[in-house]
């Protein structure tokens, strides 16, 4: 004779044992995997992961566009309200850039730029911020050697959210 025979009450304790270990293991996985970080981004800024995300949409050029100049106007705001720390790291050659084209900055040629830095692939977790940034000191003439420099911190800094 079984004991579930003896005592139903057993196999309703089993059966909801048995539901209770599944929802703990769904909320486990549920857990996981809203933590998991999106590709698209590091250090909460998006990268260039997402910058060729855009090229997948038909007017990815205005895309890429609207999105430098809206960053920039973040950044204008920022500045403007008080509220501004130098995010960017590169406001004294983006000065000079701007102080050398006399008004006639051209974010067209920067997408160009930023598609080109988005090319090679190890680059591709680096935030666009910071790749903007890349491109900005290459129009203030850094010499090679500073930009592949200031590229490997990029990638460094980079990684340390991958691994986190």
């Amino acid at each position: 004779m079984r004991l579930e025979n003896i005592f139903p009450i057993l196999t309703i304790k089993t059966d909801y044992n048995m539901i209770k270990t599944c929802i703990t293991f769904l909320a486990l996985i549920l857990t996981l995997n809203l933590f998991a970080q999106d590709k698209r981004y590091t250090h909460d800024s998006e990268n260039g992961y997402m910058w060729q995300d855009f090229e997948k949409r038909m007017i990815a050029r205005d895309l890429k566009y609207d999105f430098l100049s809206a960053m920039l106007d973040n950044q204008k705001l920022k500045k403007l309200s008080g509220n501004y720390e130098s995010s960017l790291g590169c406001e004294i050659e983006m000065g000079k850039v701007q102080n050398e084209s006399k008004n006639n900055f051209d974010l067209h040629l920067i997408v160009k730029m930023i598609d080109n830095f988005y090319s090679t692939n190890e680059n591709l977790i680096i935030p666009i911020n910071y790749a903007y940034c890349y491109c900005i000191k290459e129009l203030a003439g850094y010499k090679s050697g500073e930009l592949e420099s200031y590229r490997l911190k990029l990638i460094n800094f980079s990684k340390l959210t991958l691994e986190q």
